[in-house]
């Protein structure tokens, strides 16, 4: 087994945000297959979202000063990314988690997570927000395991949706 030379780092250059990019659509097909029973969810879901604006417009929402973009590599290949985008000067709501299913166990997804409260923190923010459907139970108990908590929600979903959707913060004081 060679050894590990995982780094998690910004994406900055045109090439990390388009792998960025190829990510979040990769995640778009994984919930497509998840919610294959349920595909009106996936689709009112991503569509009320913006997805396809957003995907034109990484750099702008994700991208300083109004966010950041993480990738975890290892060996030159992608395994996954997550993202913040600001709310308001103290709160950022994290964007996009998602780790390919090939880098599943290495702990990814909490290496992810971490780098990005720390970078949140260190950003100036003291409040880290995100939503997630409630069927999400992994990532929901990893969130849970960070101190998230489930809260009102603060984004208007449509009707439909409403009860798909958990919103979840935590505080990032402690990152401080």
């Amino acid at each position: 087994m060679k050894p590990s030379t995982l780094s998690i780092h910004e994406a900055t250059t045109t090439l990390d945000i388009a792998a960025f990019g190829g990510l979040i659509s990769e995640y778009v097909a994984w919930c497509r297959e998840r919610y294959k029973n349920e595909p009106w969810l996936v689709e009112m879901a991503f569509s009320h979202q913006g997805l396809d604006a957003e995907l034109l417009n990484l750099s702008g929402l994700y991208g300083p000063p109004n966010g950041r973009m993480l990738l975890a590599e290892d060996a030159l290949e992608i395994l996954g990314g997550v993202a913040y985008k600001r709310v308001d000067p103290s709160t950022c709501e994290m964007k996009r988690l998602f780790v390919r299913s090939t880098a599943n166990g290495r702990g990814l997804g909490r290496k992810l997570c971490t780098s990005l409260m720390e970078t949140a923190a260190r950003d100036g923010f003291t409040r880290m927000r995100l939503d997630t459907t409630r069927d999400m139970v992994e990532a929901i108990g990893l969130y849970k395991t960070f101190g998230f908590r489930i809260v009102e929600p603060f984004i208007d979903y449509p009707e439909r949706m409403r009860p798909m959707m958990v919103f979840m913060e935590r505080s990032l004081d402690d990152f401080a």
